[in-house]
């Protein structure tokens, strides 16, 4: 294996010979014989009728490979049919992303079949953008051609360790995947093949390395290699690279930056191919972020006029897009936090009715605190009327009739106290009475005497019942007399207030 730098310029295309020709043809001097001239011209048209005669063959037979090659935004259903994705490698509107930007993770994307050929020219654009922070180290991507077919070599590791939830939460599956092998930069570092390894470090490179399986390359231990290519892909602008590979050396170019040249043997029943890795994390640094490694089109050209270039097989047909009704949200029915993406559904639809209820009556909260405020400062405007008004009848009538009507309040609450009092008296009174009598009858022996007993006691109870009744009426009559005063009281006041009304005085 041989690699050297080329600092050849790129073969002119045949477009551009023909019309440097056809310019020579037309410069020429005009003061020069007619004879000259029509020599100088059919040399011209001679040398680009051979030119066109001897490159036609090339031109016929030079087609792409559309099973190899990737549109740019990536066309779903072709890139499904002929390529495998794993990891964080995934299509977009806008181009197909290698790496999200985030720190220890890795991406794969596969071809899923052959190549038919050993001389072929592939062409990819990408774009990469880092962060302001660099948060990672020893991260990149790589664009391969492996004789392996990485899609089944890589499946299993992948599905379940890499894509693997419980795995990324104990961050149990960088060991698992360097335990399958995969150890540089999301592919093996013992490949057999060829690699292009672009290195994020400080001074970002490219590296065209060959390798038969025999040797093993490492970030630090044989990359980059000593005459990297010094290429600023993580720049954010749009760097293209063209790779042509023959049966015993390859070229790759970056358009702007220069060309390296390798000699190796190359067969067919090759597989094209990008990987992705993060980075690994910087102790001192807290930001997780990494270069944004976007894919803008590959384009994979077969050189080879007696191959095929790639298996024939066709794409499956776009599926019918299902009804909005009948969509399912699969990755919600199957995650293990089910559960609490419904807890947290329910959270949120109760602080949305919250905030809503919250929004919508806060116009008539403001509205009633309004009218408390309002009614209070009339409650109180109405009692210092009172106050203004009890002392403006204090001075008409020469009287408190404040404390006078507190006194006639406790001259009532006390007669009712007596009379309750009063009557408590009697009761015990009847009681002692009924329990004499119960004790005659008892002790009585004939029945004369206890007749006498009993008109005596008829008597008295005749007496008690007079004087009770008499109290009685005595009491109602106090009562009614107050009562009456009470209204009386009453009516001068309503009429005294109407008179000072009628005299403007309210």
């Amino acid at each position: 294996m041989e690699l050297r730098r080329s600092t050849t310029p790129t073969q002119p295309t045949v477009r551009a010979a023909i019309a440097r020709a056809t310019t020579g043809a037309k410069m020429l001097p005009q003061r020069r014989s007619r004879t000259f001239s029509s020599i100088s011209t059919s040399v011209a048209a001679f040398l680009v009728g051979a030119l066109l005669l001897l490159t036609s063959p090339l031109l016929s037979f030079a087609n792409k490979l559309p099973g190899h090659s990737i549109a740019n935004p990536p066309d779903i259903n072709a890139l499904v049919a002929d390529w495998w994705m794993g990891g964080t490698t995934i299509p977009s509107t806008k181009a197909t992303v290698l790496s999200s930007g985030v720190r220890n993770r890795v991406g794969s994307l596969w071809s899923m079949y052959p190549l038919l050929t050993n001389s072929f020219e592939a062409t990819f654009k990408i774009k990469a953008t880092k962060p302001a922070t660099r948060g990672s180290k020893n991260g990149g991507f790589a664009f391969w051609l492996a004789y392996e077919n990485a899609t089944q070599a890589q499946l299993d590791v992948m599905k379940n360790s890499v894509q693997k939830q419980e795995d990324i939460i104990a961050d149990a599956w960088p060991g698992k995947l360097k335990d399958a092998g995969f150890d540089l930069l999301g592919y093996r570092s013992k490949y057999n093949g060829l690699g292009l390894f672009f290195l994020d470090d400080d001074a970002p490179s490219v590296s065209v390395v060959p390798n038969d399986g025999s040797k093993t390359f490492q970030i630090g231990a044989g990359l980059p290699t000593y005459d990297a290519t010094k290429v600023d892909w993580t720049s954010g602008n749009e760097v293209t690279v063209k790779l042509k590979v023959g049966p015993e050396s390859a070229e790759v170019e970056f358009v702007g930056f220069g060309s390296v040249s390798v000699k190796s043997s190359f067969k067919s029943m090759g597989y094209l191919g990008f990987t992705s890795f993060g980075g690994e994390t910087i102790p001192e640094v807290k930001a997780e972020q990494a270069p944004i490694v976007e894919l803008l089109g590959l384009e994979v050209i077969n050189l080879d006029t007696a191959s095929a270039g790639e298996e024939v097989h066709t794409t499956p047909a776009p599926t019918v897009a299902a009804k909005p009704e009948d969509k399912v949200d699969v990755f919600a029915e199957a995650s293990s936090f089910k559960d609490h993406r419904a807890e947290s559904d329910a959270i949120k639809e109760l602080t949305n009715l919250v905030f809503k209820l919250v929004v919508e009556t806060q116009p008539v909260r403001q509205q009633m605190a309004k009218s408390l405020e309002t009614l209070s400062k009339r409650v109180s405007v109405m009692e210092d009327d009172f106050k203004e008004l009890k002392d403006v009848l204090d001075k008409k009538t020469g009287h408190k009739l404040g404390e006078e009507f507190e006194n006639i309040k406790k001259e009532l609450a006390s007669l009712s106290t007596a009379a309750t009092q009063e009557t408590k008296k009697r009761r015990s009174s009847l009681d002692s009475l009924h329990a004499d009598i119960a004790d005659m009858h008892k002790s009585a022996h004939s029945p004369d005497t206890i007749d006498k007993h009993l008109d005596k006691l008829t008597q008295s109870n005749l007496k008690v019942l007079d004087q009770l009744n008499n109290e009685h009426q005595t009491m109602f009559g106090v009562s009614l007399g107050a009562i009456a005063f009470i209204i009386i009281a009453g009516l001068s006041l309503y009429n005294k207030f109407r008179c000072w009304e009628k005299k403007h005085v309210l």
